[in-house]
């Protein structure tokens, strides 16, 4: 995702109007590459996004697939891996699915 700042105030390592790239979202923050290459926490309304890559929309459509398996008993999917990070948050999960 890339994001445009619009609010640098008390913030000496982003540059208003330049363009960031996201490492990583949570609900109220992003992690970007500021201006001296470091990995920084900022709160989300510092920025407008600029280019979200479709995130949004392949989300929902990925949610309305397993939705309609899940109603469904699972019968297209083959099988499924889950993975956990250290602290046991789901940070990926794999799903094969049966072709005919």
């Amino acid at each position: 995702m890339i994001v445009k700042c619009i609010d640098n105030n008390l913030c000496s390592t982003l540059t208003l109007s330049k363009e960031y790239l996201v490492i990583e979202e949570a609900i109220e923050y992003f992690v970007i590459i500021d201006d001296k290459n470091q990995e920084t926490t900022c709160k989300k309304s510092r920025f407008k996004i600029i280019e979200d890559g479709d995130l949004a929309k392949k989300s929902k459509a990925t949610i309305t697939e397993l939705s309609h398996q899940l109603n469904n008993d699972f019968q297209d999917i083959k099988h499924f891996n889950i993975r956990k990070n250290s602290k046991g948050e789901i940070k990926e999960i794999s799903i094969k699915f049966k072709y005919q």
